[in-house]
């Protein structure tokens, strides 16, 4: 189940006094997202979630577009995620076969850094993270 991190209900529970909405979460750039250290332990919690890769798309969906505040870049500029942007980042595969390997790296380290081509999954991958669970996200990127 998720929970605000705010007021602790669940999430499709609104918050009485809206601190959910007045929230900021500043997206991972790609330099965060391609250390080796970031990778890694991004499987190592997705794995935790013990969602299936069919599932997994989903509770990123629900999680991003379910989320009130504010998403913005480093620089300030909005990132907005529009609709199509979690099957556009998996090449529109509907086996999401790509999370079955990335949830491996959980139990064995990666030898070499992503590539830039995957760098939007493991963003929004991230962004999830930041929104539900932002503790477990410091974790991530620490």
């Amino acid at each position: 189940m998720i929970y605000c991190f705010y007021c602790k209900k669940d999430v499709c529970t609104p918050c009485q006094t809206k601190p959910c909405a007045n929230r900021v979460i500043t997206v991972a750039t790609d330099e965060e997202l391609s250390r080796l250290s970031h990778f890694r332990r991004l499987a190592i919690a997705s794995r935790a979630l013990g969602l299936s890769r069919r599932q997994f798309p989903d509770w990123m969906a629900d999680v991003i577009f379910g989320f009130e505040g504010e998403v913005k870049w480093p620089n300030d500029d909005v990132y907005d995620v529009e609709d199509e942007d979690i099957d556009a980042a998996f090449n529109d595969d509907g086996s999401f076969r790509w999370l079955s390997d990335f949830l491996m790296f959980a139990e064995i380290p990666p030898r070499q850094r992503p590539q830039g081509r995957i760098m939007e999954r493991l963003r929004l991958i991230d962004l999830a993270f930041r929104i539900a669970y932002p503790e477990r996200a410091k974790w991530i990127a620490k």
